[in-house]
């Protein structure tokens, strides 16, 4: 009786984990097919071929985090402000967070001259109203 028991649970474990699996992949193969289409649209907006797209995508991509990072500080600075408003050093994080909107005015800034080495001016600014299409588009669908 153990032993069919523990066969039992063997076999459910073994199919939760072939579909745990399953979903994995599929949700991998998602993001590629997406990621397929957003450059095939960019091609096509942008009028570039594949390898300047790839190009593209590889500085937004490292933009992107970029932004993310100095987002994540500004919350925990925010985070520590609103926790710590009487604190001694309220002016200091203050001004932390202005500091942090300079590197980010500065990455965009730097993210734009890389791209005019590789795209005209139009380009570019058919570029960014994508990216800003885009995230708007994600947003709107994840309730941000």
């Amino acid at each position: 009786m153990l032993k069919k028991i523990i066969f039992l649970l063997i076999v459910i474990f073994g199919i939760n984990f072939i579909a745990h699996a399953q979903e994995d992949t599929s949700l991998v193969n998602s993001r590629k097919l997406l990621k397929k289409a957003i450059k095939e649209k960019l091609v096509e907006k942008l009028k570039i071929d594949d390898e300047t797209a790839n190009k593209f995508i590889k500085l937004a991509s490292e933009e992107k985090k970029t932004i993310e990072e100095y987002t994540k500080e500004k919350k925990n600075i925010a985070k520590y402000l609103e926790d710590n408003s009487d604190a001694p050093d309220v002016m200091d994080k203050i001004n932390d967070l202005l500091a942090i909107d300079d590197k980010i005015n500065k990455s965009r800034k730097d993210f734009v001259e890389e791209l005019k080495k590789i795209l005209t001016p139009q380009q570019i600014a058919k570029a960014l109203i994508f990216q800003k299409n885009l995230r708007k588009m994600f947003y709107k669908d994840h309730g941000r």
